[in-house]
């Protein structure tokens, strides 16, 4: 129990769809204890994208790169670390959840000092985790995906996960002005003058999790033909550019290669699109957290445990014996989990998200 204005941090450091996957724990904290000062310890990509959020008093940048040889003598790393310590410290927290269940992330819970720090049980704590919680949770049966796993840790604070989770972000509306150029001169978005898009995102971090480029772009031209939607194709590096340029030309038509966009005029130019289509990566999760209908392709992650949360999103997934099989590599060496989803598969679920008309933002 947590009554009056507790001190609560949040430690979920990275990645971007993990820390995604968090925020419904924030807006239930916050909704719970309006009073509450509540901090971030993450990491300063995630960091890029949240900064701002109403919800959050404090983010402490976790400083990842006090890790890698090559920034700085190992004094220099050793003193990052300490000033990220000593600063937790002495924002004097009363409660730390650990949402990431890793060695580093168990160390910033600790390091905050917090005499109450919940942590999980079971499969999700790893490494040594477990040697810095005080109060650890192995969540029900029934929570299958991260978003319900995330919930149960609110527990111990008697705080009933919530039936329905809620995502709040911060306000990208600045951003949305900095991309009004590209959209207006396309005549693209949401209004009634312009064209309707869907926004196709080709890329993510494992070779695994990756559909082709080539399948991606007969989606699209199917979608432009049959649906009366235009096509942009965003990436965030020159490989995924390269595949960006691929569904284009795939389109044939009414398509267009996205602007290069850091995360928070991504997530701009995503709460403009009628509907996402990707694979497993961060931006599926930021349109699932900005209500946008997504249909997104599985590969070698477990799209009940990572799919994107709610009754409004569609997931193509193969359903190999060896899937999910969480590996960067293919033992198979045929990728078959990613190559026997065919266009025709994922166009009937886009096509089905399209037929309801708009989403709630």
């Amino acid at each position: 129990m947590i009554d009056g204005s507790p001190r609560i941090l949040i430690v979920r450091l990275s990645a971007i769809g993990d820390c995604l996957h968090a925020v419904p724990v924030l807006v239930a904290l916050r909704e719970k204890n309006p009073q509450a000062c509540i901090g971030w310890a993450i990491e300063e990509a995630a960091h890029a994208l949240l900064e701002g959020h109403p919800l959050v008093d404090r983010f402490h940048i976790f400083p990842r790169r006090a890790f890698k040889r090559r920034t700085g003598t190992l004094v220099e790393r050793l003193g990052r670390l300490d000033a990220f310590r000593r600063e937790v410290r002495e924002a004097r927290y009363d409660v730390a959840l650990d949402l990431q269940g890793l060695t580093k992330s168990g160390l910033v819970a600790w390091w905050s000092g917090a005499a109450r720090r919940v942590g999980f049980a079971g499969k999700e704590s790893r490494e040594i985790n477990r040697f810095f919680v005080t109060t650890r949770i192995q969540p029900p049966d029934e929570a299958v995906h991260v978003v319900e796993k995330n919930l149960s840790l609110l527990r111990p604070l008697d705080i009933a996960p919530p039936r329905s989770p809620r995502w709040v972000l911060p306000d990208y509306s600045k951003e949305r002005e900095e991309l009004e150029p590209f959209l207006s001169q396309n005549n693209l978005g949401p209004g009634s003058e312009c064209k309707a898009f869907v926004l196709i995102n080709p890329g993510a971090t494992w070779v695994t999790k990756r559909w082709s480029a080539e399948l991606f772009g007969q989606v699209a031209r199917r979608l432009v033909r049959e649906h009366d939607v235009a096509v942009v194709a965003t990436w965030a590096d020159d490989e995924e550019k390269r595949a960006a340029e691929t569904i284009v030309n795939g389109a044939g038509k009414s398509a267009w290669i996205a602007p290069s966009t850091n995360l928070r005029q991504l997530a701009a130019l995503t709460s403009q699109a009628r509907l996402f289509v990707g694979n497993d990566s961060g931006p599926l999760h930021l349109a699932v957290a900005l209500g946008v209908p997504c249909v997104s392709v599985f590969g070698a992650s477990d799209p009940l445990r990572n799919g994107p949360y709610g009754a409004m999103h569609r997931i193509q997934a193969a359903g190999p014996d060896c899937q999910p099989c969480w590996k960067k590599t293919c033992a198979r060496k045929d990728m078959a989990c990613l190559d026997s989803v065919t266009p025709d598969r994922v166009v009937e679920s886009c096509a089905g998200l399209l037929e309801r008309g708009g989403h709630d933002r």
